[in-house]
């Protein structure tokens, strides 16, 4: 057998990151010259958040390697230990490894940690999708963190691509490819409706449903019950939808968001609650519904590709950019039914489908490869990198000592 020529290791540590991250795996593991060392940690190992492991076997991804990390306590001391957990398994898991490049996705905590550990040992990190503001959560502060980490970014849109040369990287490690996700919206074969509601058990009409998911805002720890009980009653407050709900993330507060869905969901025929759908799923039920309800960044990235509305609550993805397909609201009952029932207007469904989205036209993860490649045929490389000052802002802070 032919030696590979470069070793990529790849993260991933929930369920929506790795059906982010998918399409670009594939095409890495599927490259004689590449071998892929897959680390699989954080809810993906915990059948309490749906052992979503079973999603990567199911795409064929027979050998990864398992970081198990905690995530059963799920306040902000339980992130913070996770966190400590994570720096020290990757190192070790690194140490023996040696990968030439480590890939990760986003903003987690489980990321965060992988790149630290990186760091340290002289492992250069290619990040994608960094460059993005979501202010009200801590993944806003662990994006950056990696940014600053990184030698190689992928942000998904222009605007982000000139926030990471703001924030010091070099332009010339900036290649905006746009989304993954936006990707995986143009590139999936959608089920029917019909297929759908039959493997989920739960009947479903074309835009009939909502699919919901919310996550804690992080920043706002200690509100999260309040927030997600004001979404339930504006939920009952719309009974002509039915609604798919998805189970929140393990950041502080999702088992306390997880726990009011289960009280909910017993009292209501007509709502749908499961760990997680997988990507194929997901990206399905968006298709055919009314709209995406919650505060997930795939309402705001992905869905708009889709040509299908979104109410966006609160301020977890305060910063990022939006679509025309974006109603934002803020998290109260009488705020989200408002926005609800604008969305699943006949006028705001045709500005929905007209959307256009900043996120890139579906050639991704080619051109991730294809940089990658090309980055690792450049070396041998490590994690040092310079400081780029841009220009303007020098000829600024002179004119401003010489007055």
């Amino acid at each position: 057998m032919q030696e590979k020529r470069w070793k990529v290791c790849a993260v991933t540590g929930t369920r929506a990151e790795y059906g982010i991250l998918r399409r670009i795996l594939c095409k890495l593991r599927d490259d004689d010259e590449l071998d892929l060392q897959l680390a699989v940690t954080g809810t993906h190992l915990s059948a309490k958040f749906g052992n979503t492991q079973m999603e990567i076997q199911n795409d064929g991804f027979d050998e990864y390697d398992r970081i198990p990390i905690p995530v059963e306590n799920d306040d902000r001391t339980g992130m913070a230990v996770a966190t400590g957990v994570a720096v020290e398994a990757f190192a070790r898991y690194f140490a023996g490894k040696r990968p030439d490049i480590l890939l990760v996705l986003g903003d987690r905590y489980e990321a965060f940690a992988a790149v630290t550990a990186a760091y340290i040992l002289g492992v250069p990190t290619a990040h994608i999708s960094g460059g993005d503001v979501t202010e009200g959560a801590l993944d806003d502060g662990f994006r950056h963190c990696i940014t600053k980490m990184s030698v190689l970014h992928f942000p998904g849109c222009q605007e982000s691509a000139d926030r990471l040369v703001q924030m010091g990287e070099q332009p010339a490690s900036v290649w905006n490819v746009g989304e993954p996700g936006v990707e995986n919206c143009l590139a999936t074969e959608f089920w029917p409706v019909e297929r759908l509601s039959e493997d989920l058990g739960f009947p479903l009409r074309e835009k009939g449903y909502a699919v919901v998911t919310f996550h804690p805002v992080t920043q706002e720890h200690g509100r999260e019950v309040a927030e997600v009980d004001a979404l339930i009653a504006a939920m009952e407050a719309v009974p002509e939808l039915s609604y798919i709900i998805t189970a929140a993330n393990a950041d502080a507060g999702g088992t306390a968001i997880n726990e009011r869905w289960q009280m909910a969901a017993v009292n209501h025929e007509d709502w749908h609650l499961t760990a997680s759908l997988g990507v194929v799923r997901y990206l399905s039920a968006c298709k055919h519904a009314a709209m995406v309800i919650g505060n997930s960044s795939s309402g705001l990235v992905e869905i708009p590709a889709l040509g299908v509305p979104t109410v966006n609550i609160g301020d977890r993805q305060k910063g990022r950019m939006l679509a025309t397909s974006v109603l934002s609201c803020e998290p109260t009952r009488a705020a989200i039914e408002a926005a609800v029932r604008r969305a699943m207007s006949e006028d705001f469904q045709a500005i929905a489908r007209q959307s256009d989205t900043p996120f890139g036209k579906g050639q991704t993860s080619s051109e991730i490869h294809r940089i990658l490649k090309a980055y690792l045929a450049s070396g041998p490389h490590d994690s040092r990198k310079p400081f780029y000052d841009l220009p303007e802002l020098s000829s600024w802070l002179a004119k401003e000592r010489r007055t």
